[in-house]
């Protein structure tokens, strides 16, 4: 997986847009931001009274260009992030423009306009940084003894490639929570959520119910609603997708393998067919016609951005720790983090203010302020301890804030061909659901496919 063999950066390059996916310290009184840089608020201050009793002119401030992908509706939090960095320095004022997509990004960063500071989906950072549009972070980390240590890991890998780091985490979402509709566990005498895969499988058929002609009306599980994950349920399974140390990509790992055939067990136990069709009569998502909210699904995996005001205490949905394997304890915790990864093009005017601006992200202070207002997970680890976070009006949020310490988070590796992995798995472990081709089957085809882009 060389950088350096250009006949296939050039090609990777042109393929991208056509390859993009959007995926997936101190306590409030200790009187210090506590970040991950020993020296972030001198570094976020340095010329404020630099010219204090001088006759020198003051300096202007150096102006950059910071784009993210948040919506206008989305974008409150991170522009008051943006206002007061500007408030709380004289040497950098960051212009911030949103509602950037991958697309428009790539565009910006491979042609000659390319911003100083750009927020992306980490899956854009492999391909993008192989091709030689995004700046390597090593000797900025290096020279301001930055602490990538301070970073939760899981969060951390996601920015890195051959060992490098080319982004930081802003944020992250995380998969490894179990939300179920508590009336209808009421109703099937179920008094606790499942703790292991096994109690799963059975509560799901328990909570499933059929009409006189044998349709589904009721389903308690479906592994792959709202969509087929494919790096979640591996992880559950203590699966992993490459060998650092043969150069060889793993999808047909035992516990890959493993994690599709307790898929397709749900399957074979309510038919294929039943589940499609059920499946095509089921509530939106996102509505009050919700499957989780109306009992029409009694389970499925959470996302700390799902059910924020139904999963109070005294709401219709529960939210409990995602079930482990019996027969592995040691994966208990387990889940899948999505971080949004902050990096500095190649081509950026201001590199060394756009670095500035990034380790001010990655402080505690704006780590937990930016949390409370956008209602994200922290991905410095001394945030998820912060007591500004455990207010009561935060409180549908302290089990993920808890869940995120967790030394069982993974992710995706970071990869040239990232994109062109996970399309393979998508495609792959579908057929298996279906039935059409076994779980080995499946994962011994997308390495088939893969090994040859990881061998270039």
């Amino acid at each position: 997986m060389s950088m350096r063999k250009k006949s296939y950066v050039l090609l990777l390059f042109v393929m991208i847009f056509s390859l993009i996916m959007a995926g997936c310290g101190g306590g409030a009184d200790s009187g210090n931001d506590g970040g991950t840089s020993e020296n972030t608020n001198e570094n976020t201050n340095t010329n404020t009274n630099a010219n204090e009793g001088s006759n020198e002119p003051p300096k202007e401030k150096v102006e950059i260009s910071f784009w993210h992908t948040y919506t206008d509706a989305d974008a409150g939090p991170i522009n008051k992030v943006v206002e007061n960095f500007n408030n709380s320095q004289d040497s950098i004022k960051v212009n911030i423009l949103g509602n950037q997509d991958p697309t428009k990004q790539l565009t910006a960063i491979s042609g000659g306009a390319a911003p100083d500071v750009l927020l992306t989906y980490w899956n854009n950072i492999g391909p993008w940084a192989t091709a030689g549009a995004v700046l390597d972070l090593s000797d900025s980390i290096a020279k301001d003894g930055f602490d990538t240590g301070a970073i939760i890991p899981a969060a951390a890998e996601r920015m890195m490639i051959d060992g490098k780091f080319y982004a930081m985490p802003f944020t992250m979402s995380m998969a490894n929570s179990l939300m179920y509709n508590k009336a209808a566990f009421e109703e099937a005498g179920i008094t606790a959520p499942p703790e292991t895969l096994e109690q799963l499988f059975e509560y799901a058929k328990q909570l499933t119910k059929k009409d006189d002609k044998g349709n589904i009306t009721k389903i308690g599980f479906i592994p792959d609603y709202p969509w087929i994950d494919n790096v979640f349920w591996p992880i559950i399974f203590g699966g992993s997708w490459y060998d650092e140390s043969t150069g060889k990509v793993t999808p047909n790992a035992p516990a890959n393998v493993e994690s599709i055939a307790y898929q397709r067990s749900f399957y074979e136990e309510f038919g294929k067919d039943q589940i499609d069709k059920f499946k095509s009569g089921m509530g939106k998502r996102g509505t009050p016609q919700d499957p989780l909210l109306t009992g029409q699904l009694a389970m499925m995996i959470g996302w700390e951005y799902n059910f924020m005001p139904e999963r109070a205490e005294d709401g219709p949905i529960g939210v409990a720790p995602f079930p482990y394997p019996e027969a592995k304890p040691e994966l208990k915790g387990s889940g899948m983090v999505s971080p949004r990864a902050v990096f500095i093009p190649q081509k950026a005017k201001h590199p060394a203010e756009a670095w500035e601006f990034i380790k001010y992200l990655m402080t505690q202070d704006v780590q937990v302020e930016f949390s409370l207002e956008a209602h994200v997970i922290p991905t410095v680890k001394s945030a998820l301890d912060d007591q500004r976070l455990y207010t009561d009006e935060n409180k549908t949020m302290h089990s993920f804030y808890e869940r995120a310490k967790s030394e069982n988070l993974n992710g995706f590796p970071n990869s040239p061909y990232i994109n062109e992995y996970l399309q393979a798995l998508s495609e792959e472990t579908e057929k298996a659901l279906k039935g059409t081709i076994t779980p080995q089957e499946a994962m011994d085809n997308v390495a088939k496919k893969i090994q040859p882009l990881a061998d270039k």
